[in-house]
């Protein structure tokens, strides 16, 4: 889950699918790709969703958060991973919103893993710190999120990568990560286009954009 050009599509490669980032340079991915993969001895069925924030029309946030929704209150178990992609080491005030509608909506839930991508080389050594992912969930607590599924986890952070995609090693240990989580049954409600612009304005005004 995330916003267009995070990565996730890149990030689903790396776990052995084949799917196409970028479908449109406008919309991106317009709607959510499956296939299964097997990783050791786990198989696992991948879900490509579009970014929520994808500009395709009036109607585009509505019809993704739905889509989130729909996929995800289908799931019987489930895995759940949020892509962010900051820039100069700050997160948007999109991906932000991203995460505080789903964290505010999710009523059940497994442990939620969160993939930080593109980092530059100079960003890595702070960004891959104790204290950032605190900063981080100190400001998601303080717009009134509940950050109980996310602060037990480690967060894996990637540097950018080529176009042809990550090497080996980075994808084992995308692999490994996302392999280290337990499924479990999700259950989110009421993801309206209404909240998630109002939690966007929200974060604008914080970030004073």
């Amino acid at each position: 889950m995330g916003n267009p050009g995070a990565g996730k599509s890149a990030i689903l490669n790396a776990l052995g699918g084949d799917f196409v980032s970028g479908f449109s340079f406008i919309v991106g991915n317009p709607g959510s790709s499956r296939q299964n993969v097997t990783i050791g001895e786990k198989t696992l069925e991948l879900i490509d969703l579009p970014g929520i924030a994808d500009a395709g029309g009036g109607d585009t946030i509505s019809n993704n958060l739905k889509l989130l929704q729909d996929t995800l209150n289908g799931c019987g178990q489930a895995l759940l991973f949020f892509v962010i992609k900051p820039n100069n080491g700050r997160i948007a005030p999109e991906d932000f919103a991203v995460l505080k509608t789903l964290l505010t909506k999710l009523s059940q839930s497994p442990r939620i893993g969160l993939f930080v991508t593109q980092v530059r080389d100079d960003h890595l050594a702070l960004l891959d710190t104790e204290n950032y992912r605190k900063t981080v969930l100190q400001m998601l607590r303080d717009s009134g999120v509940d950050t109980v599924h996310l602060e037990a986890n480690r967060w894996s952070i990637l540097r950018q990568h080529q176009e042809k995609g990550f090497t080996q090693q980075e994808k084992m240990v995308i692999r490994d990560y996302v392999c280290s989580f337990v499924p479990g049954k999700v259950r989110v409600e009421n993801l309206w286009e209404r909240i998630f612009r109002q939690i966007v304005s929200f974060f604008q005004s914080l970030f004073g954009i």
